[in-house]
């Protein structure tokens, strides 16, 4: 995914859970989450960030 393509409040995906992204760091190219089901903060570098246009979490299923 692009850095410039993510946004505070949007929801993505990343090897470590899904989250609301909370804060963009553009010197480390970090990205801080909040997890959807527990409010537990977390932050993943932009290479970790799942590029799926159909963001779920652990307990969602594709239909």
């Amino acid at each position: 995914m692009d850095f410039d393509k993510i946004r505070i409040g949007m929801i993505c995906g990343s090897q470590k859970g899904s989250g609301t992204v909370t804060w963009v760091d553009g010197a480390t190219q970090t990205i801080y989450l909040t997890d959807l089901n527990d409010n537990r903060s977390f932050e993943v570098g932009l290479e970790e960030i799942v590029d799926d246009p159909q963001i779920h979490n652990h307990d969602d299923y594709y239909y």
